[in-house]
């Protein structure tokens, strides 16, 4: 297999929303931040190859969504996803979380509510509230499974409850589920599936952290999901896998004629014009032999980063659980035992460990943090070391 290089840093400018927004005393202290969930190694070679001979053309005008485009995304959703679809379902959109807004346009009116499961993707509800719509919460439940270890549960007695109520048509379903890093189990997505049938709930399922996949686990696509084609749009990206948050795109899957015409007339409504040419030759990049090889190699690096991380925390940390490692190069960590408030984490973590994470709050669960995991191991070893030393101190 090609080698790639996953220890180099990227260089990031100051007008980086990730650089923008860490503290910067962790800066000073010579590390970086593990808050936002962005990659700190180069995106994939063969992207960079693609884009510079797009820039040495010299035209970037508007551009179609045409069949090699959607051939790619069909070819990859096989191979990759082990899901087959038609070249018809791919609508292209200007991002994923653009698109739970065009959804909640479509299938909700001001003052009705979208259901979601806390800790959740805080950009749901901003999108919900932008709109002036209720975000209508059913938190997970943490329970021990079969294996006797803790693992979040959807709570389908509350899922019922909201979905009987007429006001509440949408449901955002993330997989793998970000903040936590679980992957949902084909029979938990077959009995929301059935849920949704049986109360004519639309299910958004943002997909985007699909393929980063760690463990021998697999992302099942909703679309696969018994009775799912009929109430189901399922998003998917170039933004996760190959750290393309900053360009405005994604691809809309959407097997149901209906709701598919439905949708993209709201989205055009939106004011949708057309692809950008730079997602464009990224996207059949991406989708190619070398980009799946640069994927799977960077996967597994992150998942030689989970295996450390867990590692230094059952060691130093042992009180603190650390939740994920199947899906998205995210960890969801319980920092309750060692701290009484958020604020007091926070405080300490930033400006006495020099550890900048994502607080649990922006999620909906206080005292906990995420941490994105997808950086060259120097760094995150130094983050760590300083936060053993710091502890210790404490």
């Amino acid at each position: 297999m090609k080698q790639f290089d996953f220890e180099t840093m990227v260089k990031r400018k100051p007008s980086n929303l990730k650089l923008s927004v860490t503290d910067p005393e962790v800066l000073r202290a010579g590390n970086i931040s593990f808050d936002g969930a962005e990659p700190d190694f180069k995106s994939a070679p063969v992207i960079g190859q693609a884009l510079k001979a797009l820039a040495d053309n010299g035209l970037y005008g508007f551009t179609l969504c045409d069949d090699t485009y959607r051939d790619a995304v069909c070819t990859w959703m096989e191979r990759e996803r082990a899901c087959k679809i038609d070249p018809q379902w791919v609508v292209p959109t200007l991002g994923t979380i653009h698109s739970v807004a065009t959804a909640i346009r479509l299938f909700t009116k001001e003052g009705e509510g979208i259901i979601v499961t806390p800790p959740i993707y805080n950009r749901y509800e901003q999108a919900a509230t932008r709109l002036q719509r209720k975000t209508v919460k059913c938190p997970l439940l943490l329970s021990k499974g079969k294996d006797g270890f803790l693992r979040y549960q959807m709570d389908f007695d509350a899922l019922e409850d909201k979905m009987k109520q007429e006001e509440n048509r949408l449901f955002i379903l993330c997989n793998p589920h970000n903040p936590i890093g679980t992957i949902w189990k084909v029979e938990e997505l077959e009995q929301l599936a059935k849920l949704a049938e049986k109360y004519h709930v639309m299910v958004f399922s943002d997909e985007i952290f699909a393929e980063t996949v760690y463990d021998g686990h697999h992302t099942p696509c909703y679309l696969d999901i018994k009775g799912a084609k009929s109430h189901c749009i399922v998003s998917t990206s170039l933004g996760k896998a190959f750290h393309f948050t900053g360009v405005n795109h994604a691809n809309m899957l959407i097997p149901d004629e209906t709701i598919r015409e439905a949708f993209i007339r709201q989205r055009n409504a939106d004011h949708y014009g057309s692809i950008d040419p730079f997602a464009y030759e990224s996207l059949l990049a991406a989708y190619s032999e070398e980009g799946r090889e640069w994927l799977h190699a960077m996967n597994d690096y992150v998942e030689e980063n989970i295996k450390k991380i867990k590692t230094f925390f059952q060691a130093e940390l042992p009180l603190a659980h650390v939740y994920g490692g199947e899906g998205g190069y995210i960890l969801w960590i319980d920092f309750r035992p060692y701290f009484d408030t958020e604020e007091e984490m926070v405080s300490f973590l930033y400006h006495k460990a020099y550890f900048h994470v994502d607080p649990g709050s922006n999620y909906g669960t206080e005292r906990f943090v995420r941490m994105c995991v997808a950086s060259p191991w120097y760094a995150i070893k130094k983050a760590l070391d300083d936060l053993k030393k710091a502890m210790e101190s404490r």
